[in-house]
């Protein structure tokens, strides 16, 4: 199952959901595809779409799944990662109004860089093949990095 998860930003992330559709025609993908769509107004028969999920119901989605596409949030990111999952990351941009600047390509561009995502922001259709050969760094982080991040990014946007 490829886990895909858009967070709950008010304004949805309607570029990353047509990115999967993409994604699924392109190279025939026929795993099931589950995409956990938060506000994101967005009709499909290409996979299953769940609004939310809580958290307990969401962690068995990433345990479950071979493959994760996620929103370029922390929390997901940091829990598939914790997890060993192969993980493409699409980050919110400012250019598109899905975010109020464009912070979260930089935590994309350093977890990429350092072997533990691959970097999909611009193309889940370019991203997908790096998967055949991508073997995730394992989790080597020394601290439970969600909350240090988390307060990172707020004290960013003050």
């Amino acid at each position: 199952m490829i886990f895909v998860t858009v967070g709950t930003q008010p304004n949805g992330f309607l570029r990353c959901l047509k990115e999967v559709e993409k994604l699924i025609d392109t190279y025939g993908i026929t795993e099931e595809v589950v995409a956990q769509i938060g506000y994101t107004n967005f009709l499909t028969d290409k996979f299953t779409t769940i609004p939310f999920t809580g958290e307990n119901e969401f962690k068995e989605y990433i345990k479950k799944a071979s493959v994760i596409i996620t929103h370029a949030g922390s929390g997901a990111i940091f829990s598939s990662i914790k997890l060993g999952k192969r993980i493409i990351a699409m980050a919110r941009l400012h250019d598109f109004n899905e975010m109020a600047d464009n912070h979260q390509t930089e935590l994309v561009k350093k977890l990429s860089d350092g072997g533990y995502i691959i970097d999909g922001t611009y193309s889940l259709v370019d991203a997908w093949p790096k998967l055949e050969k991508f073997v995730p760094r394992a989790n080597d982080f020394q601290c439970d990095i969600v909350p240090v991040l988390d307060k990172y990014m707020s004290d960013l946007m003050k």
